[in-house]
């Protein structure tokens, strides 16, 4: 300390040293009290009410996932595969258990008992040791904690259902903070623990989040490089990449299962090769679904920037839950962190977030989306692209920590001080004015038009009443004064949030300057800009996680509700057996969306982001007759539907039951779930086939694009099949055939795991009818046995125990080595 700042210590009340005075321990005991305090404090709806999380989209994943719930109830294992939605498909996406033990089985622990508080928790520590590693600033860890465990899209995701992503995104400072950990200190221990946060990254499962954190990382490494490169210091920088590539290979080879697996599967749905008509992956369109406006980056700064939810978002997208929000706060101290901190952390980090604030503009930013989409690795394998922004939030956050620590850090060196204050004068300046520009004549630089608005409103009208001319004037003009109410709601949200923004953005550029002026201890105003990012960010948070937003603890233990229809069809499968027996196809939605059927029986609809890319085929060609807008009988016969749900009439079919508004319709000439066909005939591809299928009897031909060999059967020529066994992972049949003929399983193809076995002997399953599995059988009797093993389930187990005892194994000793040298 020099003279000067001694005499100036001197002269300051003594309170004014008291955080400085504390020891390390009770600084960190503090930060990590205060950060437990206000987690308590926001999930309070869920914690102290009647009322629980459930989301939307937990509900849709409850409904998928029920037949492998049901399966596990009766024999105690959890099977691979999902018998209930889609005619059956992976369990890989849907529910798959961990078989390798690792250390986030103790957050899964956690969160069996505190969710989603477990989770919160687990974010702001990890942002808070991520923040004090890179700028030993307790109180700037604690604001990054906060300011990215209570960005507004967080609480949203947890209200929507999104609980996966919620969980990767809470393990991604620990993430960072191990890549931190590696490039500051290169060596053995850190590239082990590097792998432990990759594995827990990757096991979270949504690999989308982990991906934009290995794009931050690269950003960071690659500005570090730059860097050596200038500076001559490349030995330093290539060290650190050696271990991080060590931790990096091991944390993936942690988790060869199930990703070996999912790898697999991923060739085989529509993110991945076609089988039918369709580019292999995802299309441009469907992937830059939900891309984020630029006018819409206003709502960084002003949370109803373009209105909240339903009618008064006025944004291009289909519709939001909310904003991304991070506040006025934040974004000053950023802005002060990227303007003024000259560190290699801050460039790497703020190029990385200006790069993912580009690519959430998606199709909005064509000429560099539509570059990445199609040459970088694995882009085009994500979709909605204003996701990246959630990373954008995290960014924030840190640099938001890197410019409190800057600005609030009093120097020794008088001139340097004198130009850090009037620095964080001229910068809190330009924010006011910002801010008072939104708040004072804002809405003058907005139209608040929601593209196609009137026409969309019009067709509601015309839905709703059908007796009424929209050509008619009264309606033309009810429709534009309808508009422009609305309108005005989204000026005044506009007005609201802009002012509340100045306000923050006012008492936040006070606190820096009081604390700039010594008017403030340095801990207490750093303390102010923490309540402040509390508040704000809180209380737009609050907006969408509170009690009204949660469910009723009775009513929760029945999300997925049953109704009087399901009850029927219960009754009806029992007698016919139990499961194997038929399927249902319920119109009560769109059976693309709509997965509660899938909760209660096997059906043909469902909701997941992943399908196998012939069921995705099927529903697009084949399941119903575009012209008559109904099911195509022969898709009902080949998929072993003998139910249909519907809201009205289905011409051919004999209503069964009726409640409620639905009617149950049976299927005539059902076909079973397995049976023998007496001819196939060859078509050129899956083109063809899809247009050559309304015209086939399903029953005696079957349709492929690789011919059998098979000599039609003769009329005369006996056959029969019978189930002796069914299960998701195994079925067995009972087949008899005078002549060889093809057998043909109302099952959905999949080569990437069923296998089928005649008498013990394997023989291959081939694709008929493009979506169902198929067999060719000599005459004779025999049992066929068809058996579910996902490819690279066993190489996977194998490899993630084989790493995962190895990392944990060394890292244990490593451990028990360092705390043996420290008792010494």
């Amino acid at each position: 300390m020099t003279a000067r700042s001694r005499r100036q210590a001197a002269a300051q009340p003594a309170w004014f040293n008291m955080w400085n005075d504390l020891s390390a321990t009770a600084r960190h005991g503090i930060c990590l009290a205060i950060l437990a305090i206000i987690a308590v404090g926001f999930m309070a709806p869920d914690l102290f009410s009647s009322r629980v999380l459930v989301g939307g989209d937990i509900v849709q994943w409850k409904a998928m996932a029920q037949s492998l719930f049901d399966w596990e109830a009766t024999t105690g294992e959890r099977p691979l595969w999902a018998t209930g939605p889609f005619m059956g498909m992976p369990a890989i996406e849907i529910s798959y258990p961990h078989a390798v033990p690792q250390v986030d089985d103790l957050a899964r622990l956690l969160r069996s008992l505190m969710w989603p508080l477990s989770h919160l928790l687990i974010l702001f520590a990890g942002t808070y040791g991520l923040v004090f590693h890179l700028t030993r600033d307790h109180w700037g860890g604690v604001l990054a904690a906060v300011a990215f465990g209570l960005t507004t899209y967080l609480p949203i995701l947890l209200i929507a259902g999104h609980h996966s992503k919620y969980v990767a995104l809470a393990l991604v400072p620990w993430l960072l903070w191990a890549f931190a950990y590696v490039r500051r200190s290169p060596g053995l221990m850190s590239a082990l623990l590097f792998a432990v946060a990759t594995a827990a990254s990757l096991r979270a499962g949504h690999v989308q989040i982990t991906y934009y954190a290995a794009f931050t990382l690269g950003i960071w490494w690659l500005v570090d490089l730059v860097r050596a490169f200038r500076n001559g210091t490349t030995s330093t920088v290539l060290k650190a990449t050696v271990w991080m590539a060590v931790g990096g290979v091991l944390g993936i080879l942690m988790v060869a299962d199930p990703y070996l697996a999912k790898a697999q599967y991923k060739a085989y749905t529509i993110r991945g090769a076609a089988a039918g008509a369709t580019e292999g992956g995802m299309g441009w369109d469907y992937a830059m679904g939900w891309s984020q406006a630029w006018g819409e980056l206003w709502t960084l700064f002003i949370a109803n920037a373009y209105g909240n939810t339903g009618a008064t978002y006025w944004g291009p997208k289909i519709f939001t839950a909310g904003p991304h929000y991070v506040g006025g706060v934040v974004l000053l101290l950023a802005s002060y962190a990227v303007v003024f901190a000259r560190r290699p952390a801050v460039w790497g980090l703020a190029i990385a977030g200006l790069l993912m604030t580009a690519f959430s503009l998606g199709e909005n930013l064509e000429m560099l989306n539509r570059l990445m989409f199609d040459y970088f690795p694995l882009f085009d394998a994500f979709r909605v692209p204003e996701t990246w922004l959630s990373m954008v939030a995290l960014v924030l956050a840190v640099l938001a920590a890197f410019g409190l620590r800057d600005a609030t850090r009093q120097r020794p060196d008088k001139a340097e001080n004198e130009k850090v204050t009037a620095d964080v004068q001229r910068l809190g300046i330009a924010a006011v004015a910002l801010a008072g520009l939104m708040a004072i004549g804002g809405t003058a630089f907005f139209s608040f038009d929601k593209p196609n608005e009137y026409e969309l409103l019009a067709r509601q009208v015309a839905v709703s009443r059908p007796d009424v001319s929209l050509q008619d004037p009264q309606t033309q003009q009810f429709l534009v004064d309808t508009i422009e109410r609305v309108k005005d709601e989204r000026r005044d949200l506009f007005r609201g949030d802009a002012l509340r923004t100045l306000i923050f953005v006012l008492l936040g550029a006070g606190a820096l300057w009081a604390m700039r002026r010594r008017k403030l201890p340095t801990f207490a105003g750093q303390a102010i800009l923490v309540i402040l990012v509390t508040v704000d960010l809180g209380g737009v948070g609050r907006r969408y996680f509170n009690e009204d937003a949660l469910v009723p603890a009775r009513q929760a233990r029945s999300v997925v509700p049953e109704f009087g229809f399901d009850t029927f069809l219960k009754e009806r499968r029992q007698e016919a057996g139990g499961l194997g027996r038929f399927r249902v196809l319920s119109l009560e939605g769109d059976p693309v969306t709509t997965s509660r059927p899938a909760f209660h029986h096997e059906t043909l609809s469902g909701y997941h982001g992943a399908k196998l890319r012939r069921y995705q085929d099927f529903l697009d060609y084949m399941l119903f007759d575009r012209r008559a807008g109904l099911p195509e009988p022969n898709a009902l016969a080949i998929t072993n539907t003998r139910y249909v749900v519907a809201g009205g009439t289905l011409p051919g079919m004999q209503p069964v039951f009726s409640e409620q508004g639905y009617t149950v319709f049976q299927v005539p000439n059902a076909l079973p779930r397995a049976w023998f066909v007496d001819s196939v005939a060859v078509v050129q591809d899956a083109q063809a086939l899809w247009q050559a299928f309304p015209t086939i009897d399903p029953e005696h031909t079957a349709l492929m694009t690789e011919d059998p060999s098979l000599a039609p059967a003769p009329d005369s020529a006996a056959s029969s099949v019978q189930l002796m066994r069914y299960g998701p992972e195994e079925i067995v049949w009972s087949v008899t055939t005078a002549v060889p003929r093809l057998f043909v399983a109302s099952e959905v193809y999949y080569p990437a795991g069923w296998s089928a076995t005649l008498n013990g002997d394997p023989v291959p399953i081939l694709p008929a009818n493009h979506l169902l599995r198929s067999v060719v059988v000599p005459a004779g009797s025999h049992e066929l046995r068809m058996t579910f093993q996902p490819a690279g389930r066993r190489a996977g187990l194998a490899v993630s125990w084989a790493s995962s005892g190895l990392v944990y194994g060394i890292l244990l000793l490593l451990l028990v080595g360092q705390w043996r040298r420290r008792s010494a």
